[in-house]
């Protein structure tokens, strides 16, 4: 393989990877709702497509949790009493299927919306 080769190669191979990488996120599509649920129980349902932060403030099974609906579609745990904090430390949830769960508090947040091909993305 000559060396004009190698680079077409490379170049066709990076071109590939920034359109996919385009697609994936132009398609990814936002969130309408934020579901709160409690060993099952919804307890609180947050509209994504405001454009006003929002706290609430839930009860868990071990004590309060503070969850925070940033204003720009996507929300996130901000406090919580369970004992890794592994909740608080996820990534804010903004696409569909998304969630946040923390197992001690029996608590997971869902988010609804239009749908999207996207199974899953890696983060």
């Amino acid at each position: 393989m000559k060396r004009g080769d190698r680079i077409t190669a490379v170049v066709l191979l990076i071109a590939a990877l920034l359109v996919t990488a385009f697609w994936i996120f132009t398609h990814r599509t936002p969130g309408i709702r934020a579901v709160v649920r409690v060993d099952g129980k919804v307890v609180a349902t947050v509209d994504l497509t405001l454009l006003e932060p929002r706290t609430l403030h839930v009860q868990g099974v071990l004590g309060p949790i503070v969850i925070l609906a940033d204003g720009k579609g996507s929300i996130r745990v901000e406090e919580a009493t369970c004992p890794d904090q592994v909740c608080v430390h996820t990534s804010p949830a903004h696409s569909p299927g998304d969630q946040i769960i923390c197992v001690p508090n029996h608590m997971v947040i869902t988010i609804e919306g239009r749908g999207t091909s996207i199974d899953a993305l890696a983060h």
